[in-house]
């Protein structure tokens, strides 16, 4: 009974969000913040941190600007239209 048990289960998978070349991602961007940190100073590790905490924040406040920009754009074409 217990090795019918067994061949049922499904295999043991992890969910952690790792592919094939996040090892190689992760270096080049643990690789570049050392870069920018030497050419540029600690300004630029709270520029990086900044942008990491904030980057949902940022992201909102990019679209709605976009789409700004989209409507008054639209609604310029159509005012030249009319008038």
């Amino acid at each position: 009974m217990k090795s019918t048990e067994n061949k049922n289960r499904k295999p043991k998978t992890s969910n952690l969000p790792l592919s094939m070349g996040a090892g190689l991602r992760a270096g080049l961007k643990i690789g570049a913040v050392a870069l920018g940190f030497h050419l540029f100073g600690s300004g630029f590790i709270w520029v990086v941190l900044a942008f990491v905490f904030c980057y949902d924040i940022l992201r909102g406040i990019l679209s709605c600007l976009l789409s700004l920009v989209v409507l008054i754009g639209f609604f310029s074409f159509l005012f030249s239209q009319i008038f």
